[in-house]
């Protein structure tokens, strides 16, 4: 175990202190809005750390943080986002600190944690260490737009800056790193479609009045046809290109009407708008829209209006992904939303394991072609791993070659694919399950070290033929060199 007193709180906040010089030098890009229009403004105030005998931590987590690091390289990250014109903004540390508070807290969600904020006496401290005045206090919807404004590459910037924050207090060494990703649920509901696009929130139909008004008379010419409260309902065909060549595309409902008898003291304006008013009158009827879901009308054209596919959801990147049931592994769920991509610095001198980068893909993505973009992003800050480990979703060819290119050993599980691994296939195919080669003789390699000029691990039979009894081997033994 790795001696731990450098880690004693008095030694951690004395190297904080020369990080913080560090950090504030490598961003120094000034914020476009003068302090005058920032509808809050975070300041670093070095406050006393105490720790309870029974190792709470006064005040909280949210005060432990902002007495030990100053935040205020995240105002100068968040810069180019910004503009010189425009109204009053909040700063973006102050919002970056509100959504970090929410997480340490654990609020279950962004409305709860803001009532709380607003609070007088509860919200009082994270008021004070986010530089929020009772006044001026942010919305969900400046989270929305601080979000939208800054997108994922901003955000990760900042993640990198608290990670070689942690990385020059001496918790991290990227020696061994460790890549996964985990289904986490959208906050939109899944509505049973899988292959939306873009195209499915605006589906037009031209023609919809005169549809409605000849499908209409045609019920009216007959009363065999006619059966007040049965459905008359208006489609389309799908607009979505994404759909495989062997599955059907459905029919998309824009539109459900039906008859009823006609009330004279509540005239209808649909028997108008469909240009039925007559005929219906004359059978003492009405027409009524039990579902509709348009949303525009296209004015530069007659009768031509807009529709929202009703199987769309209002989040339009989340996908359904598959993940293994947490209380019966035997069994698997479905999940709509998305694949969060974690890599995970394992530190096996001081028994822990901190999180260092992270990437996130719609729930059904190939997760195996993200490690490539994750250890980009890693190694524009940290180029030292030496060690990358993986599940079976990251046995790809390209994968392994890019981890020896940046002279890093991939330990990645084996992907079985439906490939035969009977012991005489595998024969044949030359290794075994884990990568280790068969000799020519048919016995089983083991490894033998691993060569850094080739980057690659080295086997060695062992020579188990010399105590083997099978009269097969005891052939190979004799010319084996």
């Amino acid at each position: 175990m790795r001696n731990l007193f450098p880690f004693h709180l008095g030694n951690v906040i004395r190297k904080l202190n020369e990080t913080r010089i560090a950090i504030n030098l490598q961003h120094q890009h000034p914020f476009p809005k003068s302090r005058s229009r920032l509808l809050s403004y975070y300041c670093y105030i070095p406050r006393r750390i105490k720790i309870n005998p029974s190792g709470e931590i006064a005040g909280g987590l949210s005060r432990f943080v902002t007495s030990l690091i100053d935040f205020s390289f995240v105002r100068s990250i968040c810069a180019s986002a910004y503009s010189s014109r425009g109204g009053h903004a909040y700063d973006p540390v102050s919002l970056f600190l509100l959504q970090l508070f929410q997480y340490m807290e654990k609020f279950p969600d962004l409305k709860t944690f803001l009532s709380a904020v607003r609070d007088e006496e509860k919200g009082k401290h994270y008021r004070l260490y986010t530089g929020i005045s009772h006044c001026h206090i942010p919305c969900e919807a400046d989270f929305t737009h601080l979000k939208d404004r800054l997108g994922e590459g901003l955000y990760i910037e900042i993640s990198q800056a608290l990670v070689e924050i942690v990385r020059l207090l001496g918790f991290l060494s990227f020696a061994i790193l460790s890549t996964d990703g985990t289904l986490f649920p959208s906050y939109s509901h899944y509505k049973g479609c899988t292959y939306f696009c873009k195209e499915c929130k605006s589906i037009e139909f031209k023609g919809l009045i005169e549809n409605v008004r000849r499908r209409i008379l045609y019920k009216l010419q007959d009363p065999k046809r006619l059966a007040l409260g049965r459905e008359i309902k208006v489609r389309v065909d799908c607009p979505s290109t994404r759909f495989p060549e062997e599955i059907l595309k459905p029919k998309v409902e824009l539109l459900t009407l039906s008859l009823k008898i006609a009330d004279p003291e509540m005239p209808n304006p649909f028997n108008k708008i469909f240009g039925v008013d007559e005929e219906l009158k004359s059978h003492g009827l009405d027409v009524i829209v039990r579902k509709i879901h348009f949303h525009s009308i296209d004015i530069n054209q007659i009768d031509s209006f807009f529709f929202r596919c009703p199987k769309l959801p209002s989040d339009k990147e989340a996908r359904i992904g598959v993940r293994r049931n947490p209380k019966n592994p035997d069994k698997v769920e479905k999940v709509f939303g998305y694949n969060a991509i974690l890599t995970t610095s394992i530190e096996l001198s001081l028994g822990i394991e901190l999180p260092v980068g992270c990437l996130t893909i719609s729930g059904n993505a190939e997760e195996g072609n993200q490690f490539i973009p994750l250890k980009e992003q890693l190694s524009n800050h940290h180029p030292n791993t030496k060690i990358d480990v993986a599940d079976a979703k990251y046995d790809e060819l390209h994968n392994y070659e890019y981890a020896r290119t940046i002279h890093s050993i991939p330990l990645i599980d084996y992907n079985v694919r439906n490939e035969d691994v009977s012991l005489d296939a595998l024969k044949l195919r030359g290794y075994d399950r884990n990568g280790w080669p068969f000799a020519p003789c048919g016995v089983l390699c083991r490894p033998n070290g691993f060569d850094y000029q080739f980057q690659r691990a080295t086997f060695t039979c062992q020579r188990q033929c010399v105590l083997s009894n099978e009269s097969r081997l005891k052939e190979y033994s004799d010319s084996c060199p």
